[in-house]
C-alpha cells in the first residue's frame, strides 16, 4: 500500500472511530449512569457500527487490521468487561438494568467479533488460527 493509500486508510479509520465511537461511548455511559436500557443498547449498537464500518473501510482498502488496531481493540474490550463485572460486584445498588446493559452489549460485540472471523476467515480458518497460535 503506498503511502497516500495508507494515509487516506487511517484517516477513514480515524474518522470513523471519532463519530461512531464517541456517540457510541456517550450513549453507552449515559445508559449506565441513568440505568436507561435504550440509551445503553444505542451506545453498543453505534460501538458495533463502528466496528463493522471499519470492516468495510479494510475492505475498501484491500488490507486487513494491523496488529495495533488488534491489540488496542482486545485491551479496550478486555478493560471494559473488568470494569463491568468489578463495577457490578462492588456497588451496592447496581441496578437491573445496567447489568442487561453490560451483559447483551459486550455479547453483541463478541459475537461482531466472531461473524467477523467466520465471513473473513470462514469457520477451519478461524479455528485454524487459534489452533496455530496455541501450537506455537
Amino acid at each position: 500500500m503506498s503511502w497516500g493509500d495508507h494515509s487516506e486508510r487511517w484517516l477513514a479509520v480515524m474518522t470513523n472511530w471519532a463519530f461512531f465511537g464517541a456517540f457510541g461511548l456517550c450513549f453507552a455511559m449515559s445508559g449506565f449512569r441513568e440505568a436507561d436500557l435504550f440509551s445503553g443498547l444505542l451506545g453498543f449498537a453505534l460501538l458495533a457500527t463502528a466496528f463493522g464500518a471499519h470492516v468495510i473501510i479494510n475492505h475498501i482498502f484491500r488490507t486487513g487490521f494491523s496488529r495495533g488496531e488488534i491489540a488496542s481493540g482486545f485491551v479496550v474490550y478486555v478493560v471494559s468487561v473488568i470494569s463491568f463485572v468489578v463495577s457490578w460486584l462492588a456497588l451496592p445498588r447496581f441496578d437491573t438494568a445496567n447489568i442487561a446493559i453490560g451483559l447483551s452489549g459486550f455479547s453483541l460485540l463478541l459475537a461482531c467479533f466472531l461473524f467477523y472471523l467466520v465471513a473473513n476467515h470462514g469457520v477451519r480458518g478461524s479455528i485454524d488460527m487459534f489452533d496455530d497460535a496455541r501450537k506455537r
